[in-house]
């Protein structure tokens, strides 16, 4: 009975064993390199729970092989016809030697296997990656594409000259956004020399959204995180002290409130492709709210033909599941018509500064696209919810965020709309419940800057109003 059960659990450990895999770094062993050949162990660890060998020479025969570098490294790329590739073109394909993952530079070998993951269902966010809800069936055959991005530097600009902008971001965090962006294809990141002087924002007792701080007192920058240097060189990316941003990405001007069309962004860079424009800045404000916005300008500054609609289906599906793309769609929708509004109507809303409210509280006069706002984001919200409720359990927190953010803008605009003598209380109590929703999404530096913004500009100088 014993000898029965020990030989039936080791069948079942056997067959519930991956795949074994050989990683071969032909040629140099540059940082790029090193880090595209670690970044196909971990994805093959997490979607096929592969054991994966990296070496830098063959030792024996492997079943599984993937040949790492650039065309010139190993004779097995010219076998295949791999002779000669642009600096940032990407070959990949399977022959009888094993699986050829060829890039023009170092740093085209991380795009290479960037792509290669995706292609496998893993999605890239700005805040992690996400494994499929449905992982394939480990194979390296069949695989074959060639890649060249159209846009040959693509830059992300995200420091604004306040808290809500990268000036809060940890040094940690900036370098975990460094493998993200790498992974999206962008070739430059802004990082100012030095930071201007922004005051810290004391956290009390009286302030919303307190949990976003974790009992901190006070919240300001963080320490500058250097010349990222070696970071940087790591994941191919380089460093520059400015750039001028050509488009925005969502907001253009520091404003925390959702508004981004991503019709408009795929507009403005398909533009820039048929222009033959070989640079694109994109300024980024509240990061959290631009998976969506990233994905589609990074397929789209690689020469691929989407719309809005197939880039969200393409990010979404693999990871939420059937059915969430579209009710994101929608909201998403929603947004975009929010956006022109406010660009119409008051760019500077949700901008939060020094005296934001001040107009407000000092008028009369009824604001009735206030209340269209109100509806349009109350209508994006339920979207998200209805895409949470549908999303499988991996990758949740992406749908959960959009519909916090959203309940907050929504709260928020319905504190603008109650700033009336009679009503003041009423707006208080909006603004701390957009607050308090802000801080159940809020996961990064530039969330927790606006919070403590909001408070500073908008939340404490309305309960000194109600006060008189």
């Amino acid at each position: 009975m014993i000898k029965t059960l020990f030989f039936l659990l080791v069948a079942i450990t056997w067959a519930e064993a991956g795949p074994k895999v050989t990683v071969l770094m032909a040629g140099k062993s540059e940082p790029a390199a090193r880090t595209a050949a670690e970044q196909l162990k971990a994805d093959m660890t997490g979607l096929f729970d592969a054991e994966v060998s990296i070496l830098t020479e063959r030792v024996g025969a492997s079943d599984n092989l993937i040949i790492l570098g650039a065309p010139d490294s190993h004779p097995a790329f010219s076998r295949a016809g791999i002779s000669e590739l642009g600096e940032q073109e990407i070959s990949v394909k399977s022959t009888s030697e094993g699986l050829l993952v060829c890039g023009g530079s170092p740093r085209a070998l991380i795009w290479a296997a960037a792509e290669l993951s995706y292609r496998w269902g893993i999605r890239h966010l700005l805040q992690g990656d996400v494994l499929p809800v449905e992982k394939p069936t480990f194979t390296l055959s069949g695989i074959q594409f060639t890649q060249q991005p159209v846009i040959p530097h693509r830059t992300w600009s995200m420091y604004n000259g306040q808290l809500s902008g990268g000036e809060s971001w940890t040094k940690d965090s900036m370098v975990k956004l460094l493998g993200q962006l790498a992974k999206l294809r962008f070739t430059h990141v802004v990082v100012p020399d030095r930071f201007g002087e922004i005051a810290e924002v004391p956290i009390d007792g009286d302030c919303g959204g307190r949990k976003a701080f974790a009992g901190a007192k006070k919240y300001g920058t963080a320490e500058h995180p250097g010349d990222l240097k070696a970071e940087s060189e790591r994941w191919g990316l380089t460093v520059v002290s400015f750039e001028p941003v050509t488009h925005a990405l969502g907001a253009s001007n520091g404003s925390f409130l959702p508004t981004f069309s991503l019709g408009s962004l795929q507009s403005q860079i398909a533009a820039e492709v048929k222009r033959g424009s070989t640079t694109i800045c994109l300024g980024v404000q509240m990061p959290g709210d631009l998976n969506a916005a990233a994905q589609l300008a990074s397929r789209t500054m690689l020469g691929l033909q989407l719309t809005p609609d197939s880039a969200l289906s393409e990010l979404v599906t693999p990871i939420c599941g059937e059915g969430v793309a579209e009710r994101l769609s929608k909201g998403f929708g929603y947004i975009a018509q929010a956006a022109e509004l406010v660009g119409k109507n008051d760019p500077e809303l949700g901008v939060p500064k020094v005296d934001m409210l001040k107009t407000r509280l000092l008028s009369k006069s009824p604001e009735p696209w206030i209340t269209e706002l109100k509806t349009l984001y109350a209508n994006a919200m339920n979207e998200m919810y209805r895409a949470n409720t549908r999303a499988r359990e991996g990758a949740r927190s992406f749908t959960l965020y959009h519909a916090k953010r959203l309940e907050s803008a929504f709260h928020f605009v319905s504190a603008i709309e109650s700033i009336k003598p009679d009503m003041m209380d009423l707006a208080a109590e909006s603004f701390y419940n957009s607050l308090n929703s802000f801080a159940d999404a809020a996961r990064d530096g530039s969330d927790r800057g606006a919070i403590a913004l909001l408070n500073l500009h908008a939340y404490k100088p309305l309960l000194k109003a109600l006060d008189e």
